[in-house]
């Protein structure tokens, strides 16, 4: 018998059995257990030895154990009869959360809905459940995109009514990929029930079929797998439920939402190289839950907005997401309110401050693609089951509305591509210019804020004033800051060209999918470099680095000459913002922020005082503004003026015996492209639509 005959007959047995044990849990207590019967031990001893083999009772396979195709339900099987018991009460009133529809059959309940919201599935029963949802449907694939640092199987389900499951299959269909992923802070996992449960409805029990039909939509059930298994009752003391929760960073230390950019973590590096920037999601959605205040919104949200976002995607977010999902939510009885992040800490009565969020967050990536994310963050406080629903009918508003308006995501983010690619091809510098960095301003609209009534006492404690939340309802009008200023900026060249010894940089360009290619020959122009004039480090580590922040920059005009294998990286691309955010000195999430480049800080030689005083004398003898400026340095600066080591050194570094790529990024910003005769040829045609770089 062969392994797709097996599972066709073993299909119908797993249901019934699976479903007849998950009636017995929702079953009231039964007596007293008796000891097992010889059949009972027999059918215990060939489950175990079914283990070992690699497959259950049931025809599933082993948690852990790589998936394989002959794992997995025959693609020309037919779609899994609906299961339909026969009606039962609903659930009284739960305190964890709302009743589940007695119409889902226990079989295909999560553990969340069969524990009354108290429990969240581990890793392996996470697994097992993604496979039984395989196995209910033709519209669904499991696959898996890379392993974690711990070797766990990074798990992915695709949803697909064409079965387009693969990004070329998608790309043809037009339709819009959304990317959901949850547990990218796996104590905060309301996502992964809510997500589970909607496709579930969507795909296996069918219902609201037709918001299939508009769009792709990606899950990532768990993003950070091994932080999930961390498992605790301790592990967030903010929060209400589950029981057991996962942890905030990965085994490394390593917080997943600080790592876009630099992409360090396994995790990372495998969703972005394999899902992100070979599917292109046309909208990202990270499930989250909140610290901070409490107030009766039960489901916030956040995304990048205003100056430095790419105005279509701007003007969906604000007229489809706020205008239309906002809207439904409320209508579904949710209270949603933008991120709740108060100006001053705590103090709700200094208003909201909606801000952007930079490039090392989900939400900050995205745009940098010329691409769509939203924040969605849950109330810590509400019962978890509240929070699963919550993040439920979000997802599922938001298929509604791409389902309602089915071109408008598609055209905003083929709008923003063409944008970047326009911005790219600008021959007039001036018109280049891109935003880094923002923050709100003091210009404030009114917004309707459902809090709690709040008695604030001293505390000798911590010393400070500490807030006492009632129950009681607290409604009134704060001032929500949303409006976004530039505070800096950069002028876009045409590419960069990247030394090939700088081979970690060359990596990251791998792994964000911009397009670059190699220098075939030797190649000598005029470029800019970037001369660090002043610049820190932080004392306190961040991420398991000292961020290095670049307070002033000079641009300066140099004949450099390139070798073959450098790199050439041009931004007429629909992620050129992202390259500028990768090489500009200032940029907050640039790989000279995060300790790339920090060997140019180093100085590699020095002159002694008796060699270099003399040579000092003659230098300010015969240049007057050199003795000028010395002369300031000493009467304005009192730490060089006492420090001998600092005085000789202002005097070696303006001497021709001074390093001159001490302080300098290695990475030279191009005034033009590099001419075609010197680069690698391009074998085939250009890639797919959006990235633009000429070949």
């Amino acid at each position: 018998m062969t392994t797709r005959t097996l599972l066709r007959s073993l299909l119908p047995l797993a249901a019934s059995l699976a479903f007849a044990g998950a009636l017995a849990q929702t079953a009231p207590a039964p007596a007293p257990a008796r000891p097992p019967s010889p059949q009972a031990l027999a059918r215990a001893r060939a489950d175990s030895a079914a283990r070992a083999s690699g497959i259950d009772s049931l025809g599933r396979t082993t948690p852990g154990r790589a998936l394989s195709d002959s794992d997995r339900r025959p693609a020309d099987m037919p779609p899994r009869p609906v299961l339909r018991p026969a009606p039962a009460a609903t659930a009284s009133a739960n305190p964890n959360g709302p009743a589940v529809p007695a119409t889902i059959p226990g079989f295909w309940r999560t553990r969340a809905e069969r524990s009354g919201w108290r429990q969240t599935s581990d890793y392996d029963e996470t697994m097992r459940y993604c496979r039984q949802l395989e196995a209910g449907s033709r519209w669904l694939k499991l696959v898996s995109y890379g392993t974690s640092g711990q070797g766990r199987e990074l798990p992915m389900l695709i949803v697909s009514k064409d079965r387009a499951f693969t990004p070329e299959a998608a790309r043809a269909t037009g339709k819009p990929v959304v990317l959901i992923q949850n547990g990218i802070h796996s104590g905060e996992i309301e996502g992964k029930d809510a997500s589970l449960a909607l496709v579930r409805d969507l795909a296996v029990l069918h219902q609201r079929t037709e918001l299939l039909d508009s769009c792709i939509v990606l899950v990532l059930p768990i993003y950070s797998v091994d932080a999930h298994e961390r498992r605790s009752r301790y592990n967030r003391i903010n929060q209400n439920g589950p029981d057991e929760m996962g942890w905030r960073s990965t085994p490394l230390g390593l917080n997943l939402n600080r790592d876009y950019m630099k992409a360090e973590a396994p995790e990372t590096r495998a969703l972005l190289a394999n899902v992100y920037t070979k599917w292109w999601p046309e909208l990202l959605v990270d499930d989250h839950t909140t610290d901070g205040a409490d107030y009766r919104h039960d489901v916030t949200y956040s995304f990048q907005h205003g100056a430095g976002v790419p105005a279509p995607l701007d003007r969906w977010m604000s007229e489809a997401f706020e205008g239309r999902v906002v809207k439904r939510l409320t209508e579904l009885g949710h209270l949603p309110a933008p991120y709740l992040s108060f100006r001053r800490g705590s103090d709700v009565s200094s208003g909201i401050d909606f801000t952007n969020s930079d490039p090392r967050f989900s939400t900050g990536y995205a745009p940098l693609h010329a691409r769509a994310a939203l924040l969605v963050e849950t109330h810590m406080l509400k019962p978890y089951g509240d929070r699963v629903k919550a993040t439920y009918d979000l997802l599922l508003a938001l298929l509604e509305e791409l389902h309602a308006h089915p071109r408008a995501l598609t055209g905003a983010v083929r709008a923003a591509e063409a944008e970047a690619i326009a911005r790219g091809r600008e021959p007039v510098a001036a018109r280049r210019t891109l935003v880094l960095e923002t923050r709100t301003t003091d210009r404030a609209v009114p917004f309707a804020f459902r809090g709690k009534a709040t008695v604030w006492q001293a505390s000798d404690i911590t010393g400070t004033l500490v807030p006492r939340y009632s129950s009681a309802p607290w409604d009134t009008i704060l001032s929500l800051y949303r409006e976004m200023a530039p505070t800096l900026t950069a002028q876009q060249p045409a590419g960069y060209l990247v030394p090939q010894e700088w081979s970690a940089a060359i990596d990251r360009l791998q792994i964000h999918g911009l397009v670059f290619r190699r220098l075939a020959k030797a190649y000598r122009d005029t470029v800019e470099m970037q001369r660090i004039v002043e610049w820190n480090a932080e004392a306190q580590g961040f991420e398991g680095h000292h961020l290095v922040h670049v307070t002033k920059v000079a641009l300066e005009r140099q004949s450099r000459a390139f070798r073959p294998g450098d790199v050439w990286v041009p931004l007429d691309q629909r992620s050129g913002a992202l390259a500028v955010n990768l090489f500009e000195a200032q940029a907050p999430d640039g790989l000279m922020a995060w300790n790339f480049f920090d060997t140019v800080f180093q100085k590699k030689e020095y002159g002694e005082d008796y060699v270099v005083e003399p040579l000092a004398r003659q230098m300010l003898a015969k240049d007057p503004q050199l003795a000028k400026e010395f002369a300031t340095k000493v009467a304005a600066d009192t730490a060089f003026a006492h420090s001998p080591g600092a005085r000789v050194d202002f005097f070696y570094r303006r001497s021709p015996w001074t390093d001159p790529d001490q302080d300098l990024h290695p990475v030279a910003r191009a005034l033009h492209a590099v001419p075609e005769i010197y680069l690698v040829p391009v074998a085939g045609a250009a890639s797919e639509p959006g990235t633009g770089a000429r070949h």
